[in-house]
């Protein structure tokens, strides 16, 4: 079976083909070292064991491991996410083949070449085996390695000229990855990635806020939700901070970090020039202070910017239409 997997720092994506259908499926990151106890069956797989070190999945853990690292994509615990999103997604557990990703930091060389020690580096580390308390594991087969960004364009590319190009804006929680392509897919014209420049800088400075101003530490993840619902879910940030002046302190910290996350993704622009179309995706896509400042920074059309309404999933969707024939009319989430 081949599975498609967005390997990336805040969640882990995944897009495979099930009776001639496309299925997508998320697992967020959210891992502790040693064993949870459990209770009973229903929470599904959280226990797992790698080369004899134990990690679980805890989306309460203030102290869950580091993953808005480019450390983390040869990590163990890079290997055990994709292994609980594989668990989590409802697949039999059997073997599969598995195409990843890379930042393009990581992907290309300085010469813009593939950097194979690299790319072999991540292939060893995504088929070391994992072992899941109380369940059949899954067993890796064969991986590949594909960039991250240009696989998210490759059907609006298709839809461009060659004398067109795209400029494609992934904004990860860990990196920012861009690619300058040309229209079907016949070249690219740049790339430049940036390691610090992620919706970390947000979710970071939701944590430090919390650790401040509410006196509360929380995980990452919860972090994460945070951002993702502060303005729409008021439940929730009244649930974790009861005092009304702790709650705009975080409200305002987030508006700030989201403004100078904005700033820092259209500086990076400023490198780009010749393009016809451009697409924001990634997790950051999502935040509307980015998408400004990137429509602001490539003075691009409206009917020539581009941000899907399934911006997290572009990229693994991406890949498997890089591999796969399959109708857009068999899709599903």
């Amino acid at each position: 079976m081949k599975i498609y997997v967005d390997d990336g720092s805040t969640n882990i994506k995944l897009a495979w083909v099930e009776d001639g259908k496309v299925k997508t499926f998320m697992s967020p990151n959210s891992f502790k070292r040693e064993w949870s106890m459990r209770f009973g069956e229903s929470q599904g797989v959280e226990n797992y064991e790698i080369e004899g070190e134990q990690f679980a999945y805890d989306t309460q853990a203030a102290d869950a491991e580091v993953t808005t690292d480019t450390r983390y994509q040869y990590s163990r615990v890079n290997t055990v996410a994709i292994h609980h999103a594989l668990h989590a997604s409802g697949i039999k557990p059997q073997p599969v083949d598995i195409t990843v990703t890379l930042p393009l930091s990581e992907f290309l060389t300085s010469g813009n070449t593939p950097n194979d020690a690299n790319i072999t580096r991540k292939k060893s580390s995504v088929k070391r085996a994992v072992d899941a308390q109380g369940a059949t594991n899954f067993v890796v087969g064969h991986v590949n390695v594909l960039p991250e960004s240009i696989p998210a364009g490759f059907v609006k590319l298709g839809e461009l000229t060659e004398d067109e190009a795209l400029l494609i804006v992934d904004l990860g929680g860990t990196t920012l990855d861009v690619s300058q392509v040309k229209g079907q897919m016949s070249g690219i014209t740049m790339t430049y990635c940036d390691p610090k420049i992620g919706v970390s800088m947000v979710t970071d400075g939701i944590r430090d806020v919390m650790a401040g101003a509410a006196r509360t530490r929380i995980s990452p993840l919860t972090a994460d939700k945070l951002l993702i619902s502060y303005e729409g879910d008021a439940a929730l940030l009244t649930t974790r901070i009861f005092d009304a002046t702790q709650r705009a302190a975080v409200v305002e910290r987030i508006k700030q970090q989201e403004s100078v996350l904005g700033h820092r993704v259209s500086d990076a622009l400023e490198r780009f020039s010749g393009y016809t179309h451009v697409m924001c995706v990634g997790g950051g896509a999502n935040i509307q202070a980015v998408i400004d400042a990137v429509k602001q920074a490539t003075q691009v059309p409206a009917d020539r910017f581009f941000v899907s309404g399934n911006a997290q999933y572009d990229l693994v969707l991406g890949m498997l239409n890089m591999n796969e024939e399959i109708n857009d009319e068999n899709a599903e989430g």
